[in-house]
C-alpha cells in the first residue's frame, strides 16, 4: 500500500544535453503517477530540444526560474511553500547547492541532493559537503565510484546509491555475424577522460593482426574538445579506411543496432549512460575498469574488463570476439538481461517509490539503501 501523494520538486541546473538532465526527466515520468510532480530547471539556458521534447510528450509540469539570482531565489522560495513541498531531488552539483540553501529556508521537510562524479572540483566538492552534513537529508550517487569517493572526502554517512534506469527496448535480433567484418563503436564527449587514445591504439594492434581480407570499422560517436587530436590520431595510426568521427549523430540507437561491440576507455567514469544504452541494444561491451564498469560488464559474462590504458588487452578481446563470433551474440543476450535486471525503468521507478514511501526511516548499508518492510507494487 502506497503512502499517500506527495509534492515532490526535482531540480535540475539547466537543459544541457546531458545524462543528468536525462535522468532527472525519466524520474518524473516515473513518479507522475503517483506523486505530484515539478520539475524546476534552475537556469533558464541552454535548452536541449530533446529534453523539452520529453517534457512535452508526457506532460510534465515544469518552470525555469530568472536568470538573475535575486529574482531567482525568491521565484523559489515562494514556490516552495505555495505548493507545500514535501520532497527536493536534486541531480546536479549546482542544483543541489542551491535547492538544499532554498529549501531549508522554506521549511521543505526532505531535501536529496545529487552526486554523479568522483571527479569535481575541490571547492566545489567542499561546498557540496558543507550541503550533505548540515543542510541535506540525504544525498543520492549514481555510481559507486562518486559513492566511495564522497565518503573518503568527509561526507556523512547519509550518503547511498541508486544507479540510473533506462527505458527498454524491445530485444533485439541479433543477425549471424558477418565472418568477414568487425563493427566497434564508441559514443561519447571528445574528451580527454575518455582516452580514445587507447581505442585507437588498440584498433592498429587489431588491425596489424588480422589478414587483409578481415574487415574493421570502428566509429566514434560524439563531439569536444579534444576532437581535432583525435582527428591527427586517425592520421598518425594510419587508419583513415577504419575510423569514422560521427560528430552530430541524428540517431545514436540506429548507430548502436548496427555494430557489433561497443567500446568504452574511459580513465574515469559514473555509471555509463552509453554503455547501457549499447547494453539496451543487446551488445557485448569491452570496457576499461573505470568508475562503476565492471558493475555493468561482468567479465566473460557480457564482455570484458581491461586495465585503464591496457589498448593490448582491449585488442586481445576484440580479436577474440572475431575468432569465436557466436560469443557476440551469447553476451550480447546477456547484457540485455542484465540490464532488464538491474537498470531498467521499472528497477529504477522502484527505488525511488521505496526511497519515497520509507523516507523517514531509510538505513543505509555499504551504500544502500535499505527499507524496512518493502511495499509491494
Amino acid at each position: 500500500m502506497m503512502t499517500k501523494k506527495k509534492n515532490i520538486c526535482i531540480t535540475i541546473t539547466s537543459l544541457a544535453p546531458g545524462g543528468a538532465e536525462k535522468q532527472s526527466l525519466l524520474l518524473a515520468k516515473a513518479l507522475k503517477p503517483y506523486h505530484n510532480i515539478t520539475v524546476v530547471i534552475v537556469n533558464p539556458k541552454p535548452i536541449y530540444k530533446s529534453h523539452m521534447t520529453v517534457i512535452e510528450k508526457e506532460h510534465l509540469n515544469h518552470i525555469f526560474l530568472d536568470k538573475n539570482p535575486i529574482k531567482k531565489f525568491r521565484i523559489f522560495a515562494r514556490f516552495l511553500k505555495k505548493q507545500k513541498i514535501d520532497i527536493i531531488f536534486s541531480f546536479l552539483p549546482n542544483d543541489t547547492i542551491w535547492a538544499s540553501v532554498c529549501g531549508k529556508i522554506a521549511g521543505v521537510p526532505y531535501i536529496l541532493g545529487g552526486i554523479r562524479n568522483s571527479h569535481i572540483a575541490f571547492v566545489k566538492y567542499a561546498v557540496l559537503r558543507f550541503a550533505n552534513n548540515y543542510l541535506l537529508n540525504y544525498t543520492i550517487a549514481n555510481n559507486y565510484a562518486a559513492y566511495d569517493a564522497a565518503i573518503k572526502f568527509g561526507f556523512k554517512k547519509n550518503v547511498f546509491v541508486v544507479p540510473n534506469g533506462i527505458e527498454m527496448r524491445p530485444m533485439r535480433k541479433i543477425i549471424p555475424h558477418d565472418q568477414n567484418h568487425l563493427t566497434i563503436i564508441s559514443v561519447g564527449r571528445l574528451v580527454k577522460q575518455k582516452a580514445y587514445e587507447t581505442a585507437l591504439k588498440a584498433i592498429e594492434t587489431l588491425k596489424n593482426r588480422l589478414k587483409n581480407d578481415f574487415g574493421i570499422r570502428y566509429r566514434i560517436v560524439g563531439n569536444g574538445p579534444e576532437r581535432q587530436n583525435i582527428e591527427a590520431l586517425i592520421e598518425m595510426h594510419n587508419l583513415r579506411n577504419e575510423v569514422e568521427l560521427i560528430t552530430d549523430p541524428s540517431d545514436i540507437y540506429a548507430l548502436l543496432e548496427v555494430s557489433d561491440v561497443y567500446l568504452n576507455t574511459s580513465t574515469f567514469e559514473g555509471i555509463s549512460n552509453s554503455i547501457l544504452e549499447a547494453m539496451n541494444c543487446s551488445m557485448p561491451i569491452i570496457a576499461t575498469d573505470a568508475g562503476d564498469n565492471s558493475r555493468l560488464v561482468i567479465h566473460t559474462k557480457n564482455g570484458y574488463i581491461a586495465a585503464i590504458h591496457d589498448y593490448q588487452k582491449i585488442a586481445d578481446y576484440l580479436y577474440g570476439l572475431i575468432e569465436s563470433p557466436l560469443l557476440i551474440s551469447s553476451m550480447g543476450s546477456a547484457s540485455y538481461d542484465y540490464l532488464v535486471k538491474n537498470y531498467s525503468f521499472e528497477q529504477f521507478q522502484n527505488l525511488y517509490m521505496n526511497i519515497i514511501d520509507h523516507i523517514e526511516n531509510i538505513t543505509i548499508e555499504s551504500g544502500k539503501a535499505q527499507f524496512i518492510n518493502n511495499l509491494s507494487r
